[in-house]
């Protein structure tokens, strides 16, 4: 019974956390909460943000999320587990309670792993999708086609989260910033070396001029091929280690019981009276 009573006072505080005017369903994420110094609190956290790791990770993930909406959803999430665990410390749950002043530390990182989680994906996404690119580049390049338009022809074709930063970068360049400028912005927005590695040389390679461009994609298609490659086994590497423990800790245990079990059996019936 404390416990119920705690969790729906628990939630009571979530609702006074929430912002005005708040709904359901995922729009307008999060406008300004009710109390002011909720507002000023995430003002302050977003700030400490800006400067860290989080806010590159953000900026990657491809979240529609800034950063004073995470620190407003790290501010949510702590409060529900502190006002949980405050009220079964006043209930007599001492045990509990600390479970509680634990969880709150816990759900005040909750927003970092999830953001953390989907920058982790969007970069296998690009790492992916990045030899398929350099290689469609070299093949529109040797058949005669500029870069820009070899570049929109990979945008109009591609869904991944690559081919909507190319249609990005594009829309910057149609607005007067230069080509190269835009796409070392794109390959800094997503992060991914072996990205920013390519585009560098494919810049250089554009200030030289276009001659050797379908040579240079070329190259650099081939070892984004040969690192995709070495990915691929790395991970099989990994998943063969991964699955010795579970082997070893369920499946061989199991086996030996079938094996030996019958014999066993056998043996100990003998011995009985």
């Amino acid at each position: 019974m404390p416990l119920v009573i705690a969790l729906f006072l628990s939630g009571a505080v979530f609702l006074l956390l929430l912002p005005r005017g708040w709904q359901g369903g995922g729009e307008a994420p999060w406008p300004n909460p009710r109390w002011p110094a909720v507002r000023r609190l995430a003002s302050r956290l977003a700030g400490i943000l800006a400067s860290g790791r989080l806010a590159r990770e953000l900026a990657v993930s491809g979240l529609e999320l800034t950063l004073e909406e995470l620190a407003l959803r790290k501010i949510r999430l702590a409060g529900l587990a502190l006002a949980c665990a405050l009220l079964l410390a006043l209930l007599g749950r001492p045990g509990l309670a600390t479970l509680g002043f634990a969880g709150a530390v816990w759900a005040f990182q909750a927003p970092d792993l999830e953001v953390t989680r989907a920058a982790a994906a969007r970069r296998r996404a690009v790492q992916r999708d990045l030899p398929y690119f350099l290689f469609t580049l070299a093949v529109l390049a040797e058949s005669g086609m500029q870069l820009l338009p070899a570049l929109d022809h990979y945008a109009r074709n591609a869904a991944a989260p690559l081919g909507r930063e190319v249609r990005s970068a594009l829309a910057e360049i149609r607005m007067g910033q230069p080509p190269g400028m835009a796409l070392l912005e794109m390959a800094q927005r997503l992060d991914v070396r072996d990205l920013t590695r390519a585009v560098g040389a494919l810049v250089q390679t554009m200030e030289k001029g276009t001659e050797g461009l379908a040579a240079a994609l070329r190259a650099q298609a081939a070892e984004a091929w040969d690192r995709r490659r070495r990915l691929a086994q790395e991970a099989g590497a990994q998943a063969s280690v991964k699955l010795l423990v579970p082997l070893v800790l369920f499946v061989l245990p199991a086996v030996l019981a079938m094996a030996a079990g019958p014999a066993i059996y056998a043996f100990l019936t003998q011995l009985g009276p």
